[in-house]
């Protein structure tokens, strides 16, 4: 039985000794390499080293993540339409500070990269990929103190993309002719 299908029997079973880790991919134009955090660690999974190696992608090479205390809310959606999301990041003042001031006065998002991992008690290297992962977000408005940064997460405005248009557009002469008028 795989680690997947033995966390899946344990989740479906009840048993209650498996942990999640969430871990957090943040990039931008202005950042040389990715930023990976991971929150989640505790003595359940071994105590933490300064860096934790995590795949991002199933059966990939694992990729170092800083641990660091983060808490998010997902985006979601009501009667009204869409609802952002929030993320709070702690404990930020040496791993982020500095990247996210350097993204000030850029035309582009900060987009980022949520991952969930479940992980059996002692057995993070055994994990080779994640379990759920949560991509395309743009972290919008950010309020920087020197150990926090808060975020607004939302999706891409669809209204901002553009239409491709010659022969792989969405809308073509033929079948929306009141398109062009």
């Amino acid at each position: 039985m795989t680690l997947k299908a033995a966390l899946a029997e344990s989740y479906a079973s009840g048993d209650e000794e498996g942990v999640v880790v969430t871990a957090a991919q943040i990039d931008h134009e202005s950042f040389d390499t990715p930023i990976f955090v991971v929150t989640g660690l505790d003595t359940a999974t071994g105590e933490p080293a300064e860096k934790v190696g995590l795949p991002i992608d199933e059966g990939g090479a694992a990729v170092p993540h800083t641990p660091c205390a983060f808490t998010f809310v997902r985006t979601g959606a009501d009667h009204d339409g869409p609802t952002d999301g929030k993320v709070q990041i702690d404990n930020v003042s040496d791993l982020l500070h500095g990247p996210l001031k350097g993204a000030i006065g850029y035309n582009a998002a900060i987009s980022i990269t949520f991952r969930q991992y479940r992980v059996l008690p002692g057995a993070l290297s055994a994990v080779t990929g994640p379990d759920e992962v949560i991509e395309g977000l743009l972290l919008t408005t950010v309020d920087l103190t020197a150990d926090t940064a808060e975020g607004t997460l939302s999706w891409p405005d669809g209204r901002d993309q553009n239409v491709p248009t010659g022969p792989n557009a969405f809308f073509d002469r033929a079948n929306y002719p009141s398109l062009f008028s």
